[in-house]
């Protein structure tokens, strides 16, 4: 019985996708079998029983008024005493106007089964979407099994729904991108300015005891001019993009022991700056001491993440702050190490510290952390090639590790 519940199923299934208009002569064709056949019974069953009233009747015209007239209309007749002449009347009226009756009334139930069988359902289902979508709900699916017009419709309702759903996803997402960005405009301000406060305050501790030589004060205030077309330059770019992502990478040859020294340069402002200790282990190589090496890399991205590092860093250490770089020519790959002697992470903090928006520490005074710092970093890093890590060092404290895709001049290399 399985191939002939399938053959069923499949023909339900073709006439369930039929068009209105293929559906609608396949309804009214079956309305004029069904009223045919009905009729024609109906006319059989009157005239038999006509048959009968006349056979208790003799008379001479008895074959011409029933035999030859048939079953399918009236006639003219005249009744003897003792006909049950409103019995053979109904009979007569009833066998010439049933199959009207049967088409009007016919009529009427197709409608109806039509209307069920195949508008309800699409109908209800577009009219319940239309108010998900004015209530601006969208967590719903429009569905409908069939492929008529309606079926083609309410994928269509769908389709806008999804449409509707990525547009809301898309400005969501712009919306958080902006925020993200402002955060990190916000956040990568502060450090700059905490590198110009501090040779400030270098500049306001000792040139008024002469502590400072004219060439001293000449190459602080180089620097402080430095960090200014920095900043300008920073600002300018971040006015131009809308997220993160779209901060540009521009790879400059440039020598491993310029980083190195600018390193040392902000390193110096910000110990200046605060009462943590910061002290640094110059840039090296695994392989030997070559400053001088050339390499292709975007020195204000390392500068960038060294200045989110070392903010991060003074905000939780305790007493003093150890900055270490590296490079690895193996790997072609430079490494910056930020640890303080703070508290460290948690655990829950080691997975969640280089989320967008998750401060590490909830004391008071963080209120006005953003909570970017880190994620920004990592951002950074992924763009120049590389990645950053977190953890706690064995001496106590956090870690933060991050590396930088750095090729040597000359060398071919893909960046990431």
């Amino acid at each position: 019985m399985d191939w002939l519940e399938e053959k069923i199923e499949k023909t339900a299934r073709h006439i369930r996708n039929l068009s209105f208009r293929k559906a609608m002569i396949a309804y009214i064709l079956v309305l004029a079998a069904i009223v045919f056949i009905l009729s024609y019974l109906t006319m059989v069953l009157c005239w038999q029983w006509e048959i009968a009233e006349w056979a208790n009747h003799e008379r001479e015209d008895f074959v011409e008024v029933i035999y030859k007239k048939g079953p399918l209309w009236g006639t003219d007749y005249t009744f003897e005493a003792g006909t049950d002449s409103r019995k053979l009347l109904l009979l007569d009226f009833v066998r010439v106007w049933c199959p009207y009756f049967y088409a009007f009334a016919g009529m009427v139930v197709t409608i109806f089964i039509f209307y069920q069988k195949r508008l309800a359902s699409p109908l209800r289902i577009l009219e319940d979407s239309v108010e998900q979508i004015r209530g601006n709900n969208l967590d719903f699916h429009v569905h409908y099994d069939s492929e008529d017009e309606l079926g083609s419709l309410c994928d269509s309702v769908e389709d806008m729904r999804r449409e509707l759903v990525q547009g809301k996803e898309e400005m969501w997402m712009l919306v958080e991108r902006q925020k993200e960005l402002n955060a990190a405009f916000a956040h990568d301000l502060r450090t700059p300015l905490t590198v110009l406060k501090g040779y400030t305050d270098f500049l306001a501790r000792y040139l008024p005891e002469g502590k400072i030589s004219e060439a001293k004060m000449a190459d602080t205030l180089a620097l402080m001019s430095e960090h200014l077309k920095r900043l300008e330059n920073y600002s300018r770019t971040m006015k131009g993009i809308r997220s993160i992502d779209e901060v540009p990478f521009s790879p400059e040859v440039i020598r491993l022991g310029s980083i190195g020294k600018k390193i040392q340069e902000v390193v110096f402002a910000l110990g200046q700056a605060g009462d943590v200790e910061i002290f640094y282990r110059g840039c090296t190589l695994k392989d030997g001491d070559n400053g001088g090496l050339r390499v292709q890399a975007d020195e204000n991205i390392i500068m960038e993440v060294l200045e989110n590092l070392l903010s991060n860093a003074i905000r939780y250490a305790g007493t003093q702050i150890e900055v270490i770089s590296e490079y690895d020519m193996e790997k072609m790959e430079f490494l910056l190490v930020v640890r303080d002697d703070g508290k460290g992470f948690s655990e829950e903090q080691l997975i969640k510290a280089l989320k967008p928006y998750h401060k590490e520490h909830d004391s008071v005074e963080m209120d006005e952390h953003f909570g970017i710092g880190l994620h920004i970093c990592r951002e950074f890093c992924k763009k120049h090639g590389g990645t950053l890590d977190v953890a706690n060092s064995i001496r106590g404290g956090a870690v933060v590790t991050a590396s930088f895709f750095v090729s040597i001049f000359g060398e071919n290399s893909i960046y990431p």
